[in-house]
């Protein structure tokens, strides 16, 4: 027996992840940051959102890379970029001792070296989890915004009123970091914020189409 080719409406698009009926890839607009963004995705996260917010925030960012795991101690990629002498690592997450971008002085972030930023993409129990196990990362200073932010990623809820998405996260670091003098992104980096609009715009006329589908199969019955 021939194995059957799935219907057309259920072929992924293997850049976004998504059916290719609900791609996003015409919304990406690959931007340039002087930020070196790791995006560092708890493999459950990798395994249950295949299109989560952490992936089309790393399609749109040019340096920028996504690692996946549960403990980056021994992680040979993570630890070359901690000893390299050209970078000022943070781990950008919310803590009694977490700074702002326009709170750091020399010290923390000396002239000529570019700032990397560890970003955590995960659930928040997922991401504690994550950062506890990884040493190395634990060991960084924090990096947290100036003022809080409200997410509007409506499709899914957030454990508090002050949490974000990854996508969003990124998008409020690069904005913070223009006003901080230390970006000039031009407005490039709204296309963040776009992408995020048409994941949830997708996502909520699929749970209509589905609502719609049932109470037709309700009805006929």
């Amino acid at each position: 027996m021939t194995k059957q080719e799935p219907p057309p409406h259920r072929e992924e698009c293997y850049v976004c992840r998504r059916v290719k009926k609900h791609c996003l890839c015409g919304s990406i607009r690959p931007f340039r940051t002087r930020t070196r963004f790791v995006i560092l995705m708890h493999v459950e996260e990798a395994r249950k959102q295949r299109t989560g917010t952490g992936r089309l925030a790393r399609l749109c960012l040019e340096n920028a890379e996504l690692l996946v795991g549960t403990d980056f101690t021994a992680d040979g990629r993570v630890n070359a970029l901690l000893a390299d002498p050209a970078y000022a690592p943070f781990v950008l997450y919310p803590g009694p001792k977490a700074a702002s971008l326009g709170s750091l002085g020399p010290e923390e972030l000396p002239e000529g070296k570019t700032l990397l930023v560890f970003v955590i993409d995960g659930t928040w129990r997922t991401a504690r989890s994550l950062l506890n196990k990884s040493r190395n990362l634990r060991a960084l200073p924090r990096l947290s915004f100036a003022r809080a932010y409200r997410s509007r990623f409506s499709i899914k809820k957030q454990p508090l009123e002050h949490c974000v998405s990854t996508i969003e996260a990124v998008y409020h670091l690069c904005r913070e970091a223009e006003e901080a003098g230390y970006e000039r992104l031009g407005g490039s980096c709204e296309v963040l914020m776009t992408l995020l609009g048409r994941l949830v715009e997708t996502q909520e006329r699929y749970a209509r189409e589905c609502h719609r589908t049932r109470e037709e199969s309700r009805r006929a019955r």
